[in-house]
């Protein structure tokens, strides 16, 4: 009974986030294309809603009997959206596969069998978990693997999402906290320095320290979203009447959609969506961590984290505690392929709140019969 209340509070906290971001989107996006950019994304939330549906009744003994492939799935078609004629570029960067009229973002997608994979990693070598290679060294290098693959594309803000999610799964379930020391510390050297070597990157970082002195160059959408606040106040200029949206505040419907609640909505409602977001994590948790099962346990703390972070990351970045970097608002921030992949997650935790254990529970040779190569864990 006791999780059937989370569930319901879980999915209502979503449901008036998702709701908010519709009535947010159709005041923020340009009003030439208003109605093309709404009903793009009511079909995304279909098909979210869909995924949603289809992730949390789905067996998971078969996520985790299929994690191998799921995650070879996602090496290839990370490695497919690279190729030029296949992927599609938009500002610089390879991202996007067309199929038809639809436009999939793959790292978007590619977060499901990542977590999948990593919960059933940490499932099949839970005596391991505290040693170096096994428990550490191992699955950090498939996990980096993957993020370096998203980095080619380039996305630094997924890569890093990536790997953070990765360190604290490991770290929650046993991996030892020096390990991962050593590796901030080496994977951030390595982080800036590819930073350091594109020039616009390295602008940001730069111009971060300087937000109002660079406000008509490199800060420019940043300090029209810090205006967007200030213009607001307590209590909003009123859903509709906000005015930095007006060909001011560059791409508002998307990765600076919160800017735009802040400014109409009010400082105290952007305050509630922060602590809707903090109340879903945490009901989710606290349900979440009494699982014996291990995969489950992990499944939905991973799924978790990779919300939280990146809604934590999209607000930091608005607000100006972070330099800008390009991340949607999880189920508030135009695009169908983030929002897909959320509900999806969603579904995952879902599933983890309503299962006690898998049937035939997480050995490790549960998945040798499946998939041959046995060094993937």
């Amino acid at each position: 009974m006791r999780h059937k209340r989370s569930i319901a509070l879980i999915v209502l906290i979503i449901i008036c986030i998702n709701g908010v971001g519709l009535v947010a989107l159709m005041s923020a996006a340009p009003a030439i294309a208003r109605a093309i950019y709404l009903k793009k994304q009511v079909m995304a939330l279909f098909f979210g809603v869909g995924s949603c549906a289809l992730f949390s009744v789905a067996p998971l003994s078969f996520f985790f009997r299929w994690r191998h492939w799921l995650l070879a799935g996602a090496f290839g078609a990370l490695i497919l959206v690279l190729i030029p004629g296949v992927g599609h570029m938009v500002n610089g960067s390879r991202r996007w596969i067309h199929v038809g009229s639809l436009s999939l973002q793959i790292s978007e997608f590619a977060k499901i069998p990542f977590i999948i994979w990593l919960a059933g990693y940490v499932a099949g070598h839970r005596e391991e978990c505290a040693t170096l290679v096994q428990g550490f060294l191992k699955p950090m290098g498939i996990c980096g693997s993957l993020a370096f693959a998203v980095l080619c594309e380039p996305d630094y803000g997924t890569a890093f999402l990536l790997m953070i999610v990765a360190l604290a799964v490991l770290f929650l379930f046993g991996a030892r906290l020096r390990y991962a020391f050593f590796l901030l510390v080496g994977g951030g050297i390595i982080f800036l320095g590819l930073i350091a070597l594109n020039p616009n990157r390295w602008r940001r970082i730069v111009s971060f320290f300087a937000v109002e002195e660079c406000r008509f160059d490199a800060t420019y959408q940043l300090w029209q979203g810090i205006l967007c606040f200030a213009s607001g106040g307590l209590w909003g200029s009123g859903i509709g009447l906000g005015r930095q949206k007006l060909s001011y505040l560059p791409e508002a419907h998307t990765d600076f959609i919160f800017p735009v609640i802040g400014e109409e909505w009010g400082g105290i409602f952007a305050v509630v969506i922060i602590l809707a977001f903090l109340v879903f994590v945490l009901t989710a948790l606290l349900a979440l961590y009494p699982k014996e099962d291990v995969f489950i346990r992990a499944l939905g703390i991973g799924a978790v984290l990779i919300i939280a972070l990146q809604a934590i990351i999209n607000i930091a970045v608005v607000t100006g505690c972070f330099p800008t970097k390009g991340m949607a608002l999880p189920f508030i921030s135009y695009g169908g392929s983030n929002l897909v992949a959320m509900y999806a997650l969603l579904g995952l935790i879902i599933n983890g709140l309503r299962s006690e254990g898998m049937e035939g529970g997480c050995r490790r040779e549960d998945h040798k019969k499946i998939m041959p190569i046995d060094w993937l864990g």
